[in-house]
């Protein structure tokens, strides 16, 4: 795996720490759980599918009213970034996600409890070369977030990346570099 697959699943995995919640009730606050998670910026550490260490960071934010989360990375050597917008669908009771890379491919999916303190993410990824589809598993446990992710491309499941992220000392993200 190159390090582009391995950044196709890296919005799934922040997005994931959105929605370690069961479904919610129509009047409970989908994102109660995850709170502490939101105005906060974190720092991933691990290994990337082809084997090289990396370093991510990012800053989840409140976005439109509180109704949903805005999740902001780049890379530490600023490769690669992207933007996920987390909110719950009310209709299908779930956490659902849309994320937008620097590398010009985005995805789609959705995210379910299993169990406390873990999550497992399904999505669709569109433009990417090879890699169709990620799914990940994050288990949070005493404020360290841990993620694995795997990859569907060319028809068969390979294992993509494993990576740890802490709270960062830092609230500031380096900027995206200008692409225009």
């Amino acid at each position: 795996m190159t390090m582009r697959n391995w950044l196709a699943a890296f919005g799934l995995i922040l997005a994931m720490l959105l929605g370690h919640a069961p479904a919610q009730a129509a009047d409970a606050d989908p994102f109660a759980d995850i709170a502490g998670i939101v105005g906060k910026s974190w720092r991933g550490e691990g290994t990337g599918p082809d084997g090289k260490p990396m370093v991510d960071q990012s800053r989840w934010e409140w976005a439109l009213g509180g109704k949903a989360v805005r999740i902001t990375h780049i890379l530490g050597d600023l490769s690669y970034g992207g933007e996920t917008l987390v909110f719950w669908d009310k209709g299908a009771k779930t956490m659902i996600y849309h994320y937008f890379t620097t590398a010009g491919f985005h995805t789609q999916g959705v995210m379910r409890a299993d169990g406390p303190g873990k999550l497992v993410a399904e999505e669709d990824v569109a433009g990417h070369p090879k890699i169709s589809k990620v799914r990940s598993t994050l288990t949070l446990k005493d404020g360290v977030l841990t993620n694995q992710a795997e990859f569907l491309s060319d028809g068969k499941w390979t294992p993509g990346h494993t990576i740890t992220y802490r709270e960062a000392a830092t609230a500031d993200l380096p900027p995206f570099p200008k692409a225009r």
